[in-house]
């Protein structure tokens, strides 16, 4: 049985590989290969501030998304333009 931070690092390892090769192109797709529920522990924040932040990606630090990228193992600037796309986008309704 494979640990839960074995887990993880291959959850991050697999957003990072996606994330390099082009295959994600908004920022909420990363949490389809890494769970949020660990990127959002890792960042010491609670649920409910990580959904709203995914809500509204403009909301996300500076600190934040240099944070998320250190922990996928990815450029920061890259975080930082995907979040800035996703924050272009049209916001869905409640």
């Amino acid at each position: 049985m494979v640990a839960k931070s074995q887990t993880k690092e291959i959850q991050y390892r697999m957003a990072r590989d996606l994330l390099n090769g082009g295959s994600i192109k908004t920022f909420v797709q990363i949490f389809d290969a890494a769970k949020k529920s660990n990127v959002y522990k890792d960042l010491g924040m609670n649920y409910y501030s990580f959904e709203s932040k995914l809500k509204q990606t403009d909301l996300f630090s500076l600190r934040e998304l240099k944070e998320i990228a250190k922990l996928l193992g990815v450029d920061a600037k890259l975080l930082i333009d995907l979040a800035y796309k996703d924050s272009l986008l049209p916001k869905k309704k409640a």
